[in-house]
């Protein structure tokens, strides 16, 4: 599964991919393979380096995480994050 970035990314269009069980600590942004670990390191770094703007993006995404369930998920047996709808 992935996702393509299009929200003022460039190049336009930047695919992000996770997939396992043989990836499953893996975050593939375009070319990039990048650990799940300094993703979100990164993540964490992008949400508190700076502060906030009127109208500011991080807000609304931590109250989603926020919300996030543990869920059953695409492989049997095992689990995953979902938002409730």
């Amino acid at each position: 599964m992935s996702i393509s970035l299009v929200h003022g990314t460039k190049p336009a269009g930047l695919e992000v991919k996770t997939w396992g069980p043989i990836f499953r600590n893996i975050v593939f942004l375009g070319d990039y393979e990048i650990s799940m670990e300094d993703f979100l390191f990164a993540v964490e770094y992008v949400l508190t380096n700076a502060d906030l703007e009127p109208d500011d993006p991080r807000i609304d995404f931590v109250k989603r995480v926020q919300l996030m369930q543990e869920a059953p998920g695409l492989n049997p047996e095992r689990m995953c994050l979902r938002v409730p709808r």
